[in-house]
């Protein structure tokens, strides 16, 4: 990574607004169905279909500004990760899609129901017993098991370039991940006048957000706001 590099990101984030979180997910669950459904999609289909099984599990609240998500009030009414397979269990998956409102699949050749992939990293979460946001930033200081995890996950079919990971975790509360998608990718190819990788982007992203004295999370969602041209949600 040239430090050429990360000036030009830190120059082309002058026209971007930078903010710290607002709103976020109070469920792991919500935060799985929400990384799965949002690769390839609109995000307002993906945030209608997290919400959507919030209401139809009556998880209150589903959201919450991000400083008092890891309140004892909020951590008390979380919906632990194996809760949501026991409520989902009795489902087929095209019956789990229909709650969501939402059939699409991870990928147009061969993938499946995205309403299975959801419930597919349920389990693999709840095997390596993590079932809550708290669990979830336990893990991401663990480096042996986290790969184990994240290897696990990559076995879902429709896994992809591996963004969706990085992006669940990014929705579970680490500010550090970020979600090289398409519309980051192209943003840094046209900050540095070249093409680049989804790894290289991401790198470039994280290094640039200490000079500009934000996390990497903000910078990597005022970009998207900036791509998408739309103001944001719970992510």
């Amino acid at each position: 990574m040239q430090r050429e590099d990360i000036d030009k990101v830190v120059i082309a984030a002058a026209g971007l607004r930078l903010e710290p979180r607002g709103d976020r997910w109070c469920h792991l669950s919500l935060c799985v169905i929400d990384a799965v459904f949002s690769i390839g999609a609109r995000y307002g289909s993906t945030w209608r279909a997290a919400r959507r099984y919030a209401d139809h599990a009556a998880l209150r609240p589903p959201t919450a500004p991000a400083k008092v998500v890891a309140d004892e009030s909020v951590v008390q009414t979380q919906q632990p990760l194996d809760a949501f397979l026991a409520d989902v269990g009795g489902m087929s998956d095209d019956e789990f899609a229909d709650v969501l409102g939402n059939r699409q699949r991870t990928s147009t050749r061969g993938g499946i129901l995205k309403a299975a992939a959801a419930r597919e990293y349920a389990a693999i979460l709840v095997d390596h017993g993590v079932v809550t946001l708290e669990d979830v930033a336990a893990l991401l200081t663990d480096h042996w098991h986290i790969k184990l995890v994240e290897a696990a996950l990559a076995r879902v079919r429709g896994h992809g370039s591996g963004v969706r990971i990085s992006y669940l975790w990014m929705l579970a509360g680490d500010d550090h991940h970020v979600k090289a998608d398409r519309m980051v990718i192209r943003w840094v190819e046209q900050a540095l006048g070249r093409g680049v990788g989804a790894a290289e982007a991401a790198g470039i992203v994280q290094a640039a957000a200490e000079p500009l004295e934000v996390t990497p999370w903000a910078l990597d969602h005022a970009i998207w706001r900036r791509q998408s041209g739309r103001t944001a949600t719970a992510s």
